[in-house]
């Protein structure tokens, strides 16, 4: 099977650096497993922390952008539906999935200005490039003020 000495070692040296290779694969697969089984043992996730937006007033004119959300330099948030309805209010990351860039309103539509990505109102994908909806936030209200749960 093996010519010689130096043929040895060339093969015992491949199945030690293969071997190796797959060492940081299984240690992360075994590392995801045990976050997996302590997530699913463990206490219940707190309670996500809200942070008021906006108003139902806000919202009279149609879709309302809220700039820097949850603080400065953070997520640009559109917020879309019927004041009437609180229950059918919707906060929209703004950010494109494909790219990034921030989505705009265009009458009945999220359109992304960097690659063309059309949006329904509630920030399903129609038309791409981007591959994905816009991410949706939990919404409440209270006493006509708009929380949204910060992530």
């Amino acid at each position: 099977m093996y010519n010689n000495r130096r043929g040895f070692l060339r093969w015992l040296a491949l199945g030690f650096g293969s071997l190796v290779g797959l060492l940081p694969a299984l240690a992360q697969r075994r590392f995801n497993r045990a976050i997996a089984q302590g997530a699913a043992s463990g206490p219940k996730a707190a309670e996500p922390e809200f942070v008021k937006v906006a108003t139902l007033e806000d919202l009279k004119e149609g879709p309302f952008k809220v700039e820097d959300a949850f603080g400065k330099n953070t997520a640009t948030l559109w917020l879309v539906g019927d004041p009437q309805k609180e229950d059918s209010l919707l906060a929209l990351d703004a950010a494109c999935p494909h790219a990034g860039c921030d989505v705009d309103w265009r009458g009945e539509n999220f359109v992304c200005p960097c690659h063309g990505s059309v949006f329904a109102a509630d920030g399903s994908r129609t038309r791409g490039p981007a591959n994905a909806d816009l991410t949706a936030y939990k919404v409440k209200v209270e006493k006509g003020e708009i929380f949204v749960a910060r992530t």
